[in-house]
């Protein structure tokens, strides 16, 4: 397991790199700013030395003020080169990641439907989003860290060493103890802080419900109860929360210990040897101030190295979207479409959205330029179905279908969406303008294409009674608009494009019977010279279809007209005698 966790994880690193290769310049740029920090900042101590043997031991005022302004000279290039660094880590981070969510973005654009009824729509968010925040956090403050610290316990080693080779040993097993110990602090640490994270969300989704469900919760007097669950799960919370803090309690002493201890050792040997005139009070100086300089990087260093495999993890499940493979793809040799008549065959289409359970069962159905067909059923029959196969949201698992004799698998998907127009049975309004709600998608559209469009599908007078007419703001999934309104604005959408093929996914499902009436008055005139296909129970709708076919259990069980079906007293009259009797119950 282990072994395989680290293939995985050593080809997520190789992917991250290749994304940092893109932007080389950038990197090399950074990397450059953090070396001449880390430089400026390791010689501080050395001037500090100086300062002290050769001024202030030697009552030598100019050479204080020499090196004082060497030293301020130091400090300032070094904060130069930490702003340096920091704009340009941090410019990197944020173009990686940016190439990494475009990708990912891009991914999810590909993807046929099938992958969103598999993936939850939270789960995209928090990839595309927290997950890649998460890297951008690595690359801009803990690749910076990591470049810092390990220069910098190099360099000041190497100067240490140069002073006195036996207090670097002590320096060097201070470096390496603090090291351990704040990786081991990261690996208990983490976990917890993982759980209080997912304790937060379950009282936060505690009071979420609650609130949402007030008046259930005071209607079956439930406010003690409720507020026991809340308060059990607070207290596990606070358990949490204390235990971490001991943790970071001790954790904190230990290091600070050892930096005591360390500070002690070189105080002790340091003075045993500038009696013996083996070292300086300023390198002894020195020595501490190199100590407590490499106090915070060895910190970040375990913080660095619990947190590279959580970036990994993030990188891996953003790496898992952009290589998702979409099942709908485009034949290499698909055609674009010039021009449609509007003729539809399905011949034998066979589909399943799981395995060994059959939607349609050997669909055949032929459909004329210009004729309308309304597909009614039972709930389950399949009806919606036929409407997603036909705009290539899903394959069939077999059987194939075509428009004017050309399979759609041999058409560009562009091209065949723009001759067929979809309108859901629940149409997505955006937030935004109307005026953008109509012309979403479309590219190069002038005002009267939109009006036309809002015209043709009886919404123009509505939107020209409103204060800001196409501006006005509709307001998140058109919250302001009615069920009838929202309906129209969408099918403004789908005529926008002159289609020659709309097909309408229960349009009057969601209307109350007098916006039921006035749209199908209004789409007769919108169906004209088109081939449509409407897919409901209300049978309503029946009167504008020239054949009506009704599914059963993934089958077409009969067809024909309204009088045919009428007379023949199967499954469509059956249907049509309920509708009618909820209608009447409806109107009492």
């Amino acid at each position: 397991m282990d072994e395989s966790n680290n293939r995985v994880g050593g080809r997520v690193s190789t992917r991250l790199l290749i994304y940092l290769a893109k932007r080389w310049r950038l990197f090399i740029i950074s990397i450059a700013s953090i070396i001449i920090l880390t430089t400026l900042n390791s010689l501080v101590p050395i001037y500090i030395r100086d300062a002290i043997d050769q001024g202030i031991l030697m009552k030598n005022l100019w050479n204080t003020i020499y090196y004082t302004i060497i030293i301020l000279g130091l400090v300032g290039g070094a904060g130069v080169a930490s702003y340096t660094s920091r704009y340009f880590i941090t410019l990197l981070s944020q173009q990686v990641v940016h190439d990494i969510r475009v990708d990912a973005f891009k991914s999810i654009q590909r993807q046929s439907m099938d992958f969103f009824d598999k993936t939850y729509t939270g789960q995209l968010i928090s990839r595309i989003t927290n997950d890649a925040n998460r890297l951008a956090r690595f690359f801009s403050n803990r690749l910076r860290n990591l470049v810092n610290s390990i220069l910098l316990a190099s360099l000041s080693i190497y100067y240490m060493y140069t002073m006195s080779p036996r207090l670097s040993i002590i320096a060097a097993a201070m470096i390496i103890t603090l090291a351990i110990v704040n990786t081991r602090y990261v690996m208990i640490i983490r976990p917890i802080y993982d759980a209080i994270r997912h304790q937060i969300g379950v009282l936060a989704s505690i009071v979420t419900n609650n609130l949402n469900g007030i008046k259930t919760v005071k209607a079956l007097s439930l406010e003690e109860h409720e507020t026991s669950i809340f308060n059990k799960e607070n207290n596990e919370f606070t358990r949490m929360s204390l235990k971490a803090a001991k943790i970071r309690a001790i954790y904190g002493n230990i290091s600070t210990l050892v930096l005591g201890a360390s500070i002690s050792l070189i105080l002790y040997y340091g003075a045993y040897a500038a009696i013996n005139g083996e070292l300086t009070i300023g390198e002894i100086t020195a020595f501490i101030t190199y100590l407590t300089m490499l106090m915070w990087p060895m910190r970040a260093l375990g913080l660095i190295l619990g947190g590279f495999q959580r970036t990994l993890a993030s990188a891996k499940r953003i790496f898992e979207i952009i290589d998702a493979k979409p099942k709908i793809y485009e034949n290499p040799s698909a055609r674009k479409l010039r021009d449609i008549r509007g003729e539809i065959l399905l011949k034998n289409i066979v589909f399943s959205y799981i395995d060994e359970h059959k939607v349609l069962n050997n669909i055949n159905l032929r459909i004329k330029p210009g004729e309308k067909i309304l597909i009614t059923g039972p709930p389950g029959s399949g009806k919606s179905t036929i409407l997603k196969l036909l705009m290539r949201l899903y394959d069939p698992q077999s059987g194939n279908i075509y428009i004017d004799g050309i399979d759609i698998k041999d058409i560009k998907l562009d091209s065949l969406r723009k001759f067929i127009a979809m309108v859901p049975q629940e149409p997505f309004i955006f937030s935004g303008t109307i005026r953008e709600n109509i012309s979403f998608g479309a590219d190069n559209i002038q005002e009267k294409d939109i009006i036309e469009a809002a015209k043709a599908a009886q919404i123009h007078e509505f939107i020209m009674s409103l204060p800001k007419r196409y501006d006005t703001l509709v307001g998140e999934k058109g919250i302001t608009l009615s069920g009838g309104q929202r309906q129209r604005i969408a099918i403004a959408r789908a005529l926008l494009t002159k289609p020659k093929i709309l097909l309408l996914d229960d349009p009057v499902s969601n209307l109350d019977a007098e916006t039921e009436r006035k749209l199908i008055q209004d789409l007769e005139k919108i169906f004209e010279d088109r081939t449509v296909i409407i897919v409901s129970q209300r049978l309503s709708l029946a009167r504008l279809a020239d054949r009506i076919i009704v599914l059963d259990k993934g089958r077409i069980v009969e067809e024909g007209t309204h009088n045919q079906l009428i007379t023949k007293k199967g499954l469509y009259h059956k249907l049509y005698t309920t509708s009618l009797t909820q209608r009447k119950i409806l109107k009492r």
